[in-house]
């Protein structure tokens, strides 16, 4: 998948320079995921991990010549850890796994199977409708102040051109990629990172295939490997390899 992208082996980077991974899994709508006692019987399997349990609005915005701006809440919940690192979004139509405290992926796939085997237990997911998975990076400049030796020149574009860095006000660009039914896209540009003196580059990845098949837990779970291969060859891709093997160092 994606082949054009080369090998790399991996670096535990840990969230050195991960702000969010985001999974996801969309399926069929259930309806007993739309209700408080639906999703808490999903809560109580997973109480464990994720404590919190709070009811939130999906808001949806349709645009059409004849109706106009419309807009449609959907309800869903949040089970989340004490530290807010960690977090399940529930809805009718799909079950979100994200975390800021991201440690390598077989951690997180193992999270995912337990909330996907918990709304199993309570909802029938027939359909998968699609599946996802993001990475947002966050590379902080050098000490000269660009990204050089650190981003790749040809990610990098105008902001590895001292002149225009110093005047942008902000460059963010999207390269969308496919491979079958399989979509990924990649943002990247000068980021806002309040946790930093200065605007580190964006590294976003966000790997997905939305053609319905019939739902199998192991299926997804084993796409989802596929997915992460592929998230992280292009991240490795836009990354120079030295600075990203002396991330573990």
């Amino acid at each position: 998948m994606f082949d054009f992208l080369p090998g790399a082996d991996v670096v535990p980077v840990g969230n050195t320079l991960l702000r969010q991974a985001v999974v996801q899994v969309r399926f069929n709508s259930q309806g007993v995921l739309g209700t408080h006692g639906g999703v808490s019987q999903v809560h109580d399997a997973l109480a464990e991990r994720y404590p919190r349990l709070t009811a939130e609005q999906q808001v949806s915005i349709t645009a059409t010549p004849g109706s106009g701006v419309q807009s449609t809440a959907t309800p869903q919940y949040r089970f989340q850890d004490l530290r807010g690192s960690w977090a399940v979004v529930l809805g009718p139509e799909h079950a979100t796994l994200e975390t800021s405290a991201y440690s390598k992926w077989e951690a997180m796939r193992e999270r995912l199977e337990e909330v996907l085997s918990a709304v199993s237990d309570v909802a029938n997911l027939r359909v998968r409708e699609r599946v996802g998975l993001r990475y947002v990076n966050h590379i902080p400049p050098a000490s000269g102040g660009g990204f050089e030796g650190r981003v790749r020149r040809e990610v990098l574009g105008v902001t590895g051109d001292k002149g225009w860095r110093s005047s942008l006000v902000g460059a963010v660009g999207q390269i969308i990629a496919g491979d079958g039914k399989t979509q990924m896209a990649l943002r990247h540009g000068l980021a806002t990172d309040e946790s930093l003196p200065e605007s580190p580059y964006l590294v976003d990845i966000d790997c997905s295939n939305s053609e319905p098949v019939l739902y199998d837990m192991s299926a997804s779970l084993a796409y989802l490997d596929e997915l992460n291969d592929v998230a992280y060859r292009c991240f490795s891709w836009c990354v120079e390899e030295d600075y990203r093997k002396s991330l573990n160092a």
